[in-house]
């Protein structure tokens, strides 16, 4: 970048209106259907996407989709995960298409699930028995439920900074106020019942040892402690000995510990973090890659803690759990067959990821800190998330700082250059993603860094 570039004088919003025009000449369909979409739609997808310009997907293969204006973008979004293989891969369309000429649902049982359920216990370290659902959130409901039945203890632990789905109890949050080593539970929106909070749920500090003396402290009153392996917004790798001291606390006080692999599980490791970080919970959620774009989510565990879960209707014992499209066959087949592929291809496919990943990282992380640019992309394999903000990430309490303007404007200019990342700010890399795609992505970024300096607001 030039001298004369980075010290230039302009009007913080000149250029970013440049960039809104640009991009609303190319994208006058997907315009028309946002407008559309406002007056019948209360939530087009989640309370946390919101695209920095609308965006409409017509189609997509491989590492692209498609806009319904024709434009092609490199997608990073990759379904908010599912798509470890990329956009449509022809293993998981062919078995789908077989299946579907069979039927697409018909609510009784189909031989499927017990395959599935059979590949997926081995790809789990904790897997002996394992439950379908249709999304990561009804999977940690069972899971938190589950876990209440075995040990006959009600309260639940989760970590600050943890994402668990939309279920009532996975909205309890840390208190930003709160201390930052015995964070105090606060409900996240309106709806969920205060009770839910206080006589149910406990948040404990992520990456803090003193998570563990919390765990001790409550541990006649604590069922279940949930940890994502890797949290979202601050994917790290140095989690290992983080976890292996939680699970000694755990099993020491008589608390089960899930490890919730939706977005972990087959995307770190084919064996997600339990393969990782060498660790075996009593219990694990999964969802995502599992089906490779279809909906699922599942519970494994012990055959113990999940035996409540077949006892029938109104069996008092029993653990209830089901839905008109668990298991449904052409979840099945999808599912068959991307985990096949992933067992079968992972020695090519996790190490070819990881090293486009880490050159992808590195090099965007260089350019940041070369142009004292005040931005750090954190990844932990295949996930990503970029903070403007230039002081330290160790968890979610030290996102305090981020450079909200910058971070709109930037997206803004990463569509304009042909790269797509969600609203979350949380993105993903897949299989199909080529060394030659690494590199536009890379040049995206850095081009969008430089616009975003331009307009003035870094």
């Amino acid at each position: 970048m030039s001298d004369t570039a980075a010290s230039t004088t302009i009007k913080p919003d000149s250029r970013g209106a440049r960039v809104r025009a640009e991009l609303a000449e190319r994208t006058p369909k997907s315009a028309a259907i946002s407008r559309e979409a406002k007056e019948v739609l209360a939530l087009e997808v989640v309370p946390t996407f919101e695209m920095p310009h609308p965006i409409y997907i017509e189609s997509a293969a491989g590492s692209r989709v498609t806009d319904i204006d024709g434009n092609s973008y490199i997608d990073l979004t990759m379904g908010f995960g599912p798509h470890l293989l990329g956009h449509r891969p022809k293993v998981i369309e062919d078995a789908m298409h077989e299946q579907i000429a069979r039927g697409w649902h018909v609510g009784l049982h189909n031989p499927l699930q017990a395959e599935l359920a059979k590949l997926l216990c081995e790809a789990s370290r904790c897997g002996e028995q394992a439950i379908f659902c249709n999304s990561g959130t009804e999977a940690t409901m069972y899971g938190m439920r589950v876990a209440r039945a075995f040990t006959g203890k009600d309260k639940v632990a989760v970590f600050d900074g943890n994402y668990h789905g939309s279920h009532d109890y996975a909205l309890v949050k840390a208190a930003p106020e709160s201390p930052r080593e015995a964070p105090l539970g606060k409900i996240l929106g309106r709806g969920v019942p205060e009770i839910i909070n206080d006589n149910t749920m406990m948040v404990l500090p992520y990456h803090d040892e003193a998570a563990y003396g919390l765990i001790r402290a409550h541990a006649d009153e604590l069922a279940l402690v949930i940890v994502q392996p890797v949290q979202n917004t601050v994917p790290r790798e140095d989690n290992a000995d983080f976890l292996h001291g939680l699970l000694d606390v755990c099993r020491e006080c008589g608390v089960l510990m899930l490890m919730d692999e939706v977005v972990t599980g087959f995307r770190i490791a084919y064996g997600g973090g339990q393969e990782a970080y060498d660790i075996t919970p009593d219990l694990a959620t999964y969802g995502k890659a599992l089906a490779g774009g279809m909906p699922i989510g599942a519970l494994v565990g012990r055959a113990d803690i999940m035996a409540p879960l077949g006892m029938g209707w109104g069996n008092p014992k029993g653990v209830f759990s089901g839905g008109t499209f668990s298991g449904n066959p052409l979840t099945m087949a999808a599912g068959i067959a991307a985990v096949r592929h992933m067992r079968d291809h992972g020695h090519k496919i996790y190490p070819a990821l990881k090293r486009r990943s880490r050159r992808m990282a590195d090099a965007i992380n260089d350019y940041c800190r070369e142009n004292q640019i005040g931005v750090q992309l954190l990844s932990a394999g295949s996930i990503f998330y970029l903070h403007f903000q230039r002081e330290p990430i160790e968890t979610s309490r030290d996102m305090a700082n981020a450079n909200r303007d910058a971070e709109r404007e930037f997206y803004l200019h990463l569509i304009n250059h042909g790269v797509i990342v969600p609203g979350i700010h949380l993105f993903f890399l897949s299989d199909a993603h080529s060394d030659e795609d690494v590199d536009s992505i890379i040049d995206a970024f850095k081009q969008s860094f430089d616009d975003v300096r331009a307009d003035g607001f870094l």
